[in-house]
């Protein structure tokens, strides 16, 4: 069930986690780079779906709420198209888990698109 919850950014204690993807070229830079900003534990496999796993899991960052940043999005999308897509496609499923938990996850295009 949806229950409203206030924006993820507003709530108190949010983990808001900046992902740098200046210069990201490849899926493989990609989730590492995920993986390091996030803290992803020694048992992410490096693929879509640890990703997947991983971003509806996030036992070792409890948090009220969560806010990604993304930034410099637009490299990777220019570099790496299908990862971009991808990449929203798994945002967005981790987005809607989280909402059904009555847990706010946002992701924030730091060049101006909020998802």
């Amino acid at each position: 069930m949806n229950t409203p919850h206030p924006a993820p950014a507003a709530t108190p204690g949010a983990a808001v986690i900046a992902i740098e993807l200046a210069g990201c070229r490849t899926k493989a830079d990609l989730l590492a780079r995920i993986a390091s900003a996030m803290r992803f534990p020694d048992w992410f496999g490096h693929n879509w779906d640890a990703l997947a796993d991983c971003l509806t899991d996030l036992s070792w960052l409890p948090a009220p709420a969560y806010v990604l940043e993304l930034r410099h999005f637009g490299d990777l999308r220019s570099a790496a198209p299908d990862a971009a897509g991808t990449l929203l496609e798994i945002l967005a499923g981790a987005a809607a888990f989280w909402t059904d938990q009555g847990i706010g996850f946002d992701v924030v295009d730091m060049d101006g698109t909020r998802g």
